[in-house]
């Protein structure tokens, strides 16, 4: 619908515009007013900036994430 559409554009603007997120890690889809948002987030700190930025939007019901953390990709060295 035109709100998800907007709700979507409001939030990749929300992105691009802070500094301390690196928003062509994400992807956002939004369905019935729910935010479904995928990604790597290089610190925990992104990722809760991300997940702030998504809970902020007007008119939203939900927000369901599915973002790694960059360091959980690592392989891990014994």
């Amino acid at each position: 619908s035109a709100k998800d559409l907007l709700i979507t554009s409001q939030l990749r603007s929300a992105l691009i515009l802070n500094k301390n997120i690196k928003a062509t890690n994400y992807q956002i889809d939004t369905y019935k007013k729910k935010i479904y948002l995928y990604g790597i987030a290089m610190t925990s700190e992104e990722k809760e900036l991300v997940l702030k930025e998504a809970k902020e939007i007007l008119d939203v019901k939900d927000v369901i994430a599915s973002i790694i953390l960059v360091d959980d990709l690592r392989i891990q060295k014994n």
